[in-house]
């Protein structure tokens, strides 16, 4: 009961919550990743993609009964932003008084509004996954867990892995090393750790495997290797940290939220810390030898989870890329506070201050979200009531009215000229055509606009529609582009020059010479409407569209 109470107040908080204003990369990139699994293209062998494709089948099937609509993308995110929150009230009240429990699922939630900016992303359901399976292998430190235990453990990791293939991967091997740690702590002898091991693992590895197997012998047969390869692991080694690198941020008093990047490795510090003056001495530590293993056991497991987890986002540091840190941070965060009794003065007085920051930094993200909103009038509160009183500016009340994915069931609004544009393309295309939205420079590549196709419903021209550093700005990559373009003949293209500017302390910075897709855009389209930093382009020897 308390549960279903903590889940419709998470849904109600992230619907007022949500941003009116779609992220036109990240989740753009989502948005037409499903609409082109929806029209039948597979991931990879016809469309550069760098996470698993879980969540894109996912949005397809749903598109496909409930119609493309951003509003459909953005309640299935509330849904599992919600049942993250909710699973973190479930695993820590099972370890730690409800009040605990109570404190640190609204932490969660703070952070879950505060970082809304990121909706659609195979982050949120990887976080809720990586719980749910770390929760269900914690009790093998206890005892011989059941096999259908276990075999749900490795489904739920294997589910993971759909959604993102690294972290899936990094989360196998924490449970793995989980599972062997525990079997050491409680198994004696070597023959009878490895006979244990093998009798706990192997039902992981079988959920695992019929979780993952499938849908790979699936892609295998209607599609090479290769492009796997290359779009997860070749691209990836050679370019995504040269191109992608950030440096750990500074702190100062308007950037108060940053404290989150830092905090998860001073919580595992301190587990770590509590791991290691616990053993031996079970009694004094963690009250008796059972509830010292059980303890023993969440820290453990979740330690390894935030660890592996923050290595993942160690190259682009930042609050989200360090989301699936965060959240178990949290948890373990929870059982020290429950257990501050046994540690040292110096080590409670840091663990109460951990708590306490952990409230302010969520609640920094939170409130400086709220304030974005209010200033850029994008909070669904504010839709709903300047709907009742008609009051909306003229181009956003023209905008609503409008039937297209961004407005279908709830209005969603971009930037003026991006609606601009894509009312554009919508007019003077039809639904049969392919669209191509690049840059205005295809030498030097930070990000591109992958909204545009999917509030247009028209398929990309070519399958390196997502840009990525080193992709698009080399000449390989821009050969194929400009076959593609000659084949698929878009009557129209879109430029968009909003990224021109951006300057990160990496690769993406940097040009890389190679003009052959702008050379051919310049020789094949010439411009003929400019919506601010979008520009559309018509085919020279193209008819004039409808």
């Amino acid at each position: 009961m308390e549960s279903t109470f903590i889940f419709l107040v998470c849904c109600l908080v992230l619907f007022l919550g949500m941003s009116r204003r779609p992220n036109n990369y990240d989740e753009g990139l989502v948005l037409t990743a499903a609409m082109r699994v929806a029209a039948g293209q597979i991931p990879h062998r016809d469309f550069y993609f760098i996470y698993g494709p879980a969540e894109v089948y996912m949005l397809a099937g749903l598109f496909k009964v409930f119609g493309p609509s951003l509003l459909v993308e953005r309640l299935f995110d509330l849904l599992i932003k919600a049942l993250v929150v909710t699973c973190v009230y479930v695993i820590i009240s099972s370890y730690c008084r409800r009040s605990i429990a109570a404190y640190t699922s609204l932490v969660t939630l703070l952070w879950l509004v505060g970082l809304n900016a990121w909706s659609g992303s195979p982050m949120i359901p990887v976080s809720l996954l990586n719980l749910i399976s770390s929760a269900l292998i914690v009790p093998v430190f206890l005892r011989s867990v059941s096999t259908r235990r276990m075999c749900a453990a490795g489904a739920v990791a294997g589910a993971a892995a759909l959604f993102r293939y690294d972290t899936g991967i990094a989360l196998f091997g924490v449970h793995a090393c989980a599972i062997a740690i525990a079997i050491y702590l409680r198994v004696e002898g070597i023959s009878n750790r490895v006979r244990t091991f093998a009798y706990s693992f192997l039902p992981y590895l079988v959920g695992f495997a019929i979780l993952t197997l499938p849908p790979a012998l699936y892609y295998l047969s209607v599609a090479p290797l290769h492009p796997v390869v290359y779009d997860i692991i070749l691209y990836p080694r050679h370019h995504y940290y040269g191109s992608r690198n950030l440096p750990f941020p500074m702190i100062s008093l308007r950037e108060l939220d940053y404290l989150g990047i830092y905090l998860p490795i001073v919580v595992a510090g301190i587990s770590i810390y509590a791991l290691v003056s616990a053993r031996g001495n079970e009694v004094s530590g963690f009250r008796g030898v059972p509830e010292g293993q059980k303890w023993r056991g969440f820290l453990v497991t979740f330690g390894l989870l935030v660890l592996v987890m923050y290595l993942k986002g160690f190259v682009r540091v930042g609050l989200f890329q360090l989301f699936l840190a965060i959240i178990p941070s949290l948890l373990l965060l929870a059982v020290l506070f429950q257990h501050r009794s046994s540690f040292p003065g110096p080590v409670r007085v840091a663990v109460m201050s951990l708590i306490s920051l952990s409230l302010l930094t969520a609640g920094w993200s939170t409130l400086h979200e709220v304030r974005l909103f209010y200033v850029k009038h994008l909070s669904v509160p504010e839709r709903m009531l300047s709907s009742a009183r008609r009051d909306s500016p003229e181009t956003q009340t023209a905008w609503c009215k409008a039937a297209n994915p961004l407005t279908r069931g709830f209005c969603f609004l971009p930037e003026d000229e991006r609606v601009q544009t894509i009312e554009f393309i919508d007019s003077h295309t039809t639904p049969d055509q392919r669209l191509y939205v690049g840059t205005t420079k295809h030498d030097r590549i930070y990000a591109n606009d992958n909204l545009i196709y999917f509030a247009s419903q028209r398929l990309p021209a070519t399958m390196w529609s997502h840009f990525d550093p080193g992709l698009q700005n080399s000449y390989d990559i821009q050969t194929q582009m400009v076959h593609e373009l000659e084949v698929n003949a878009p009557p129209y293209i879109v430029l968009d020059s909003e990224y021109d500017l951006v300057r990160e302390p990496n690769d993406s910075s940097k040009s890389t010479g190679v003009t052959l897709l702008d050379d051919y855009i310049h020789s094949k389209y010439q411009p003929i409407r400019t919506f601010g930093d979008l520009s559309v382009w018509q085919g020279i020897h193209n008819p004039a569209a409808p």
